[in-house]
């Protein structure tokens, strides 16, 4: 099942189904159960009551990606143990940026067709290579994705359901920002993937840890592969302008700065150094040798 198509769930819908799961743990509940607690029927109109997929729908799409099973009518969790609470909504996201990202997931992508998330990965890595200080709207996008992705596997009908489910998934999975306000007809989205790479810090590496700066981009790329210079964005030969490390990395590293859980130093005797984007500097680069770790990780 793709993602960015119908009946593909949303974030926000699957997140009511999990959350209910994981408010019980252990707990095996049936289908009807859960489909009854979530979708009660007296709050839905006799005429919609059989046509309402929503449950259906977020169902299906958490099964796709391993995030529940259905043994028996009974639906269980599927969290490794990463969901702390019901309440627990990052953990979830980070569920979903992992499942959705993972390799056998997304074997062939450079290859036509769109099975599983590859729809959505393909066009989270055309988005990246965009200049992070600089939101794009949905013709932007569009227009991105006709130009740099090969011909066999574009989709030039960015259509409404496909451009507005996809604001929906790059927003769960850490990788975009939108304005607080939208327009009317308009969909606006930052290259912001602040988020995303926090918390891959998190789980990467513990308070404290002082690292090498290019180790530490090359293990971001590992596990954000749609990163520009992860393998996703490398396999579909996508563009990226900056001289070292992407403006969204960049971008991203500068926020974790001003949010006080990374530091930037230099030194004058480290074999390697990389070159950050920065536009408020007058040769637009900012040079780095380690980074690192600090409280608070989350924030």
């Amino acid at each position: 099942m793709t993602l960015l198509n119908e009946p593909a769930s949303f974030p926000t819908a699957m997140w009511v189904v999990a959350r209910h799961l994981a408010s019980a743990p252990g707990r095996r509940q049936t289908h009807d159960a859960v489909r009854a607690a979530l979708r009660p029927g007296s709050l839905l109109p006799p005429d919609k009551a059989d046509a309402d997929k929503t449950f259906d729908n977020a169902v299906k799409t958490l099964q796709d990606l391993n995030l529940i099973a259905l043994e028996d009518d009974r639906l269980t969790l599927c969290d490794d143990g990463r969901l702390k609470s019901p309440d627990d909504y990052p953990g979830y996201a980070d569920l979903l940026r992992i499942r959705v990202l993972e390799s056998h997931r997304n074997e062939g992508i450079a290859h036509e067709g769109d099975q599983g998330p590859k729809d959505l990965v393909r066009a989270l890595a055309c988005f990246l290579t965009l200049d992070a200080f600089t939101p794009v709207d949905e013709d932007a996008m569009a227009d991105l994705l006709r130009r740099t992705l090969p011909e066999h596997i574009s989709d030039p009908n960015f259509n409404d359901v496909r451009r507005n489910r996809f604001g929906y998934w790059a927003k769960a999975l850490g990788f975009a920002t939108g304005p607080l306000l939208q327009t009317p007809t308009k969909l606006t989205l930052q290259p912001d993937c602040a988020v995303a790479v926090q918390r891959a810090a998190r789980m990467l590496w513990p308070a404290g840890a002082r690292l090498a700066a290019r180790d530490a981009i090359a293990a971001l790329l590992e596990v954000l592969p749609v990163l520009p210079g992860g393998r996703y964005s490398l396999a579909l030969d996508l563009k990226e302008t900056s001289i070292d490390v992407s403006s969204a990395l960049s971008f991203a590293l500068f926020c974790g700065e001003e949010r006080g859980w990374l530091k930037f130093d230099r030194r004058s005797d480290a074999d390697d150094e990389v070159l950050l984007v920065d536009p408020d500097r007058a040769n637009g680069t900012h040079r780095i040798t380690h980074l690192d770790i600090l409280e608070p990780l989350d924030g």
